[in-house]
């Protein structure tokens, strides 16, 4: 029985191979569709061959360390393609070449590529091929019905990859990473359009942030608000923070407006890009630069934290809005307070839940379920 899995393996890697080449339009929805075909594909061979091993869960490697686990590593990275098929000798030493398999390994599942293994490289390992398959067979259902009437370019944003992609029909001239909204305060899935760029945004924070954050650091210390650049109203007038009695205000009695002025420390940086949204959600800029460097980043209140606002700022302005680069790079360069731009033309934005997609390089990747969607069969 395994030898006749085996040669539909066989069979199946000419295709994985052939998408191993960079491709440009990968998020195309057609090409992306036959992509993970491939990989269900690949992943119906693996499940079907029956010999997928399972790890110690203490296991731990490091380069150079011998294992008598280390051939049913092996076994596993050359059944997923991260390790050569050149490579079949079995071996109790955890080599460089196992090494760099581990390293591809992890980072197709959104690990740290750091080829040491321990808890949470193993965990992943450890999943079954026949769960990866659903994962796969889910996701692509996913993708067709969320994909319908796409329209070229389209912004793609995927929450559990925390990245965003410009789609256009033939490139992606534009992406980057992003912090989403936290489990508790997610950000929520939509087909909509970007209507408009605010630079130097005000940020007016929600009441949820102001009543469960704010007040009880004013309880503490109301000389916070001029510290973070920020100002109380009550029926539009401006307070004194210090002439509030905070320790009495509470979610019951809460009617204050906290606003935090424009500037670099402004929690929006200084560009805010609007979409109609059921939770007054949307996309900005942010000074915590550093967070971009975590995995995952699922920090925010909800709204799209973005890493390189200003070059999505220039598309929109020069590609859906008619200016000149040296115009809108002028626009960007006001110092108008919350100054609206509207995009002439709104650009598709479609914010999308794939826990597996195959990337440019045709390579299977499986990220957390952040959200505990899954279950739920989005």
């Amino acid at each position: 029985m395994f030898s006749y899995f085996f040669g539909i393996l066989m069979m199946v890697l000419p295709l994985y191979a052939r998408a191993q080449q960079a491709e440009p339009a990968w998020l195309n929805p057609t090409l992306q569709a036959e992509r993970m075909q491939q990989a269900i594909e690949l992943y119906t061979c693996i499940a079907g061959t029956n010999t997928w091993n399972y790890l110690p869960p203490d296991l731990k490697l490091s380069p150079g360390d011998t294992n008598l686990s280390v051939p049913k590593l092996q076994h596993n990275l050359l059944l997923t393609k991260d390790l050569q098929q050149n490579y079949s000798q079995p071996t109790t030493i955890y080599d460089s070449l196992l090494v760099q398999a581990t390293m591809r390994f992890q980072s197709r599942h959104g690990l740290k590529p750091s080829g040491l293994i321990g808890p949470l490289t193993i965990t992943e390992l450890n999943m079954p091929p026949s769960c990866r398959l659903q994962l796969l067979t889910d996701n692509l259902h996913r993708w067709k019905a969320s994909t319908t009437d796409f329209k070229f370019p389209t912004i793609i944003i995927n929450i559990p990859a925390f990245q965003l992609y410009l789609v256009d029909s033939c490139v992606v001239p534009l992406q980057m990473r992003i912090i989403t909204g936290k489990k508790q305060t997610p950000t929520y899935l939509n087909k909509t359009e970007l209507l408009s760029i605010v630079v130097n945004p005000v940020w007016n924070l929600p009441r949820s942030i102001s009543v469960n954050e704010i007040v009880p650091i004013l309880q503490r210390n109301p000389s916070y608000l001029y510290k973070r650049h920020m100002r109380v109203y009550k029926d539009g007038r401006q307070l004194n923070p210090w002439r509030v009695n905070w320790k009495q205000v509470n979610a019951s009695n809460y009617d204050f407006q906290i606003t935090q002025l424009p500037g670099k420390q402004n929690e929006l940086g200084t560009l805010k890009f609007l979409y109609n949204s059921k939770a007054s959600q949307y996309m900005h800029d942010t000074p915590r630069k550093e967070l971009f460097d975590y995995e995952p980043r699922d920090f925010s209140h909800g709204c799209v934290r973005l890493e390189k606002p200003y070059e999505l700022a220039l598309y929109l302005l020069q590609h859906r809005s008619g200016q000149t680069e040296e115009k809108a790079r002028e626009l960007l360069a006001r110092w108008d307070r919350n100054m609206y731009i509207r995009i002439r033309k709104p650009m598709p934005l479609l914010i999308l839940y794939q826990t597996c997609w195959v990337d440019t390089f045709g390579q299977a990747q499986f990220r957390k379920d952040v959200y505990g969607y899954e279950s739920l069969k989005l």
